[in-house]
């Protein structure tokens, strides 16, 4: 039997992305995100507005998704309390956020140069999507920001036939409820699968 409920989030399971935002000085922010959906070179994110990512987008409209794998929860989560908003927002502060100028040293992280964007990539993201902002729109406590992928960076090692990505290679990092996990073996494949 089903029972209506009331979560706090909707978090069922989607790719941990680690967003590259720059800001009016020039230095690239790091935004842990999970809300995330792709549509061929259309990607839409969800983030909330109280974050310095939306107002970077808004001064820059370029940004880098760094898929994260699986191996870097523990780098993502020394970061996960950071805020590169200064003051922290009540809200904020109130749920254990802190200011971090450099989240790239706070999390061990390496930079790299984009080639079509401003912000920096991460080294460590074997998967790097470079993306200009197309729309932007505002609803309730949040942010839908529509972005059109401009360049994609993968490791070598996880291709196969050139540039396809290998789905028995890749371990992308899930948020689940807010927890973090890794994927399992294989159990079917769709009948698109094509790698």
């Amino acid at each position: 039997m089903h029972k209506q409920i009331h979560p706090k989030s909707l978090y069922w399971g989607n790719t941990v992305i680690l967003l590259n935002t720059i800001d009016e000085a020039g230095s690239t922010n790091i935004t842990p995100i999970s809300s995330s959906w792709a549509l061929s070179n259309n990607i839409v994110i969800g983030l909330s507005l109280n974050i310095k990512a939306v107002e970077n987008i808004e001064f820059c409209p370029e940004v880098v998704l760094n898929i994260a794998s699986e191996n870097l929860a523990d780098k993502i989560e020394s970061i996960a309390k950071y805020t590169g908003k200064q003051p922290v927002p009540p809200e904020k502060l109130n749920s254990g956020f802190s200011y971090c100028e450099d989240k790239f040293l706070s999390g061990e992280f390496t930079a790299q140069q984009s080639l079509t964007v401003r912000p920096l990539r991460i080294q460590e993201c074997a998967i790097q999507v470079e993306c200009l902002v197309e729309n932007i729109i505002k609803r309730d406590k949040h942010a839908i920001v529509e972005l059109k992928a401009s360049y994609i960076h993968a490791e070598e090692s996880l291709l196969k036939n050139g540039d396809i990505l290998d789905a028995n290679v890749w371990k992308p990092l899930i948020n689940n409820f807010r927890s973090y996990h890794g994927i399992t073996k294989s159990i079917g494949r769709n009948f698109r699968f094509d790698n």
